[in-house]
């Protein structure tokens, strides 16, 4: 087993709290957990991942990993700092591509 893998019913509740606080961003996120292949490039935790698109084309990405400390706060707290680091990847995509930055 892998130590990801005790945290399963945490990340379906995660999943759950991350639809009602990123449901209202401009984009798109998929918790995902580690497969063989990702194993194997040394993925070895869940994360979420992050897609931004600047247009119909073209996108950004971002992981963000979900270590075991973030298993260790309540799922609420968890998804609001996902939110957090969602809106900052937001601002910093749209600060590059749309001037500012």
């Amino acid at each position: 087993m892998n130590s990801w893998e005790k945290h399963k019913e945490k990340l379906e509740a995660l999943s759950q709290a991350l639809d009602q606080v990123l449901g209202g961003l401009d984009l798109e996120y998929e918790l995902k957990t580690p497969t063989e292949e990702e194993l194997s490039k040394g993925i070895k935790v869940p994360y979420v991942l992050l897609r931004f698109y600047t247009d119909e084309k073209h996108y950004h990405e971002r992981k963000i990993e979900l270590f075991d400390y973030y298993f260790e706060q309540p799922v609420e707290e968890t998804a609001k700092l996902i939110r957090d680091m969602a809106e900052e990847f937001i601002m910093e995509i749209e600060q590059s591509e749309y001037g500012g930055g």
